[in-house]
């Protein structure tokens, strides 16, 4: 029953991280069009967030799809690796924006840039949140993928050690 419960709470969350995902991407593709983005005022911290939000998000929307249709895909550690990744990129380039923005211009398109921003932000806290049910309440069973046997281990401290000699 607790099971059940997490796996629908890692569900829901994923779910929300790619809307919120999938709404900063619409305002950052608005923000790309403005004329502080156009003139180069701007261009480096938006285009930062351009090379990685649209690929976090596809990533994102296809791990909730298959979270969806799959109900054992979630709590793995590709997932906890994935939302560690993914929330540590999104805060980086959404601070990024949002520090840019602070002495703006102040003209009618500033808006989109803290909600870019500030949505980028939400979703990367919400990677974070999510990595840390995974490696919380990941089954046992899943942690022998993560991390390699006893046997593997020695095998490469000796390959180590010989290649020191």
């Amino acid at each position: 029953m607790f099971e059940c419960s997490i796996r629908l709470v890692n569900m829901v969350l994923q779910l929300f991280t790619a809307v919120v995902e999938i709404v900063a991407l619409f305002f950052l593709i608005k923000v790309i069009y403005t004329p502080c983005v156009l003139g180069g005022e701007y261009l480096f911290s938006v285009m930062l967030s351009v090379f990685f939000l649209p690929v976090i998000t596809v990533q994102t929307v296809v791990f909730a799809l298959c979270r969806l249709c799959c109900f054992t895909v979630g709590l793995d550690p590709i997932a906890m690796t994935f939302n560690l990744a993914s929330g540590i990129v999104c805060i980086c380039t959404s601070l990024t924006i949002l520090v840019a923005m602070f002495d703006h211009c102040g003209n009618e398109y500033q808006y989109m840039f803290y909600v870019s921003g500030g949505l980028g932000l939400l979703a990367g806290i919400l990677h974070l949140v999510n990595a840390c049910i995974c490696n919380i309440y990941m089954p046992p069973e899943e942690w022998s993928y993560s991390k390699p046997s006893k046997r593997a281990r020695n095998r490469l401290e000796e390959g180590r050690l010989r290649s020191l000699l």
